[in-house]
């Protein structure tokens, strides 16, 4: 399937796209905050889901920004743009004490080569993501080696990059690319086929990630959230792809929850607000105790549908309405032609 294909009927906004980021919002939630497994061990799920599912959305979301056709050199620099306002602001709010390993920086790069990504027919994209599957643990492994070299030399900004790209305790590009790639991937799939083939498939993919779990569970198998082996990236892939799969065919285009898909377009500026929200319970409501409550998942569920709403009823211009910082970042790339 040809790129140019992919891109029938991305004219407008698929407020499926949002309300899929503002899940993966409640997911974030409940992975940071859930202070136990919960009812059938869903929250034990979202440590594995909700990484991936940025990620994958990075990847369709390039799809939706590349439906204007700018050019790879106008898509790579606003995606620079992006990238450099996720660093920056995953810089401001690591320092801030939240109990929360921030995603921001890790997601950075992810976005910057997606304008690259969506060029590329599925067959390369699949034998990237198959790739980086394959070297995530050895690369992983090395990665560490040269990440504590760098530190033990004082080379703070060499260990910070070994850690992004390769040697992070919770998230690094190696993984991370796998689910750009089959983000577009699955984009374009669910764009050329019949609802119910993707539907299907979406089901079976979630069904194996259930079998998987199962085994974990069990014992007979034995992977962790985080540890980058090939079998949570396995069971990551079958859980995101086949939500996000099932999500598509069954959810019909024109359907819209206007609150999730507001908390879904506005993912940046409530990111920072969780964190803020996080920092100050643990260091000025609750000093020395953990985050992990079913309260604060609340209180930052709720946060995230309100407080999007909120804002577009306050503003309404374009694309200021989007969020704070989601309207600055978009005012700029819309400058660059």
């Amino acid at each position: 399937m040809s790129p140019r294909r992919a891109r029938r009927g991305v004219d407008r906004r698929d407020a499926r796209v949002d309300m899929l980021r503002g899940l993966a919002l409640v997911s974030m939630f409940v992975a940071h905050c859930a202070p136990d497994d919960g009812p059938f061990r869903l929250a034990a799920l979202t440590e594995f889901a909700t990484a991936p599912l940025f990620a994958l959305l990075i990847g369709i979301s390039a799809m939706l920004a590349d439906r204007g056709n700018a050019g790879l050199t106008v898509a790579f620099v606003r995606a620079g743009v992006r990238a450099a306002v996720l660093v920056a602001l995953g810089l401001w709010i690591e320092p801030w004490g939240a109990q929360v390993d921030v995603v921001l920086v890790y997601l950075a790069l992810p976005t910057l080569l997606a304008p690259l990504l969506v060029r590329l027919p599925d067959t390369v994209l699949l034998g990237i993501a198959t790739m980086s599957w394959a070297a995530a643990p050895a690369l992983l492994s090395w990665g560490r080696t040269r990440s504590t070299e760098a530190l033990v030399a004082g080379d703070d900004v060499g260990h910070r990059l070994w850690d992004v790209v390769v040697a992070g305790p919770h998230y690094r590009l190696t993984t991370l690319l796998v689910f750009t790639c089959l983000g577009i991937v699955l984009w374009r799939w669910t764009r050329a086929v019949p609802a119910w083939s993707a539907g299907l498939a979406g089901l079976v993919a979630l069904a194996g990630a259930a079998l998987l779990m199962a085994a974990k569970t069990s014992g007979r198998l034995a992977f962790e959230p985080y540890d980058g082996s090939h079998l949570e990236i396995v069971l990551e892939a079958l859980l995101v792809g086949g939500f996000a799969l099932a999500w598509f065919a069954v959810v019909p285009e024109r359907f819209c929850l206007p609150a999730l898909a507001a908390a879904g377009s506005m993912t940046l500026s409530v990111y920072v607000l969780q964190i803020a929200y996080l920092a100050w319970y643990v260091r000025e409501l609750h000093p020395g105790e953990r985050d992990d409550a079913w309260g604060n998942v609340g209180v930052l569920c709720v946060g995230a549908l309100v407080l999007p709403m909120a804002w577009r009823s306050l503003v309404s211009r374009e694309p200021w309405s989007r969020g704070p910082l989601e309207g600055a970042t978009a005012a700029v790339t819309r400058g660059i032609r």
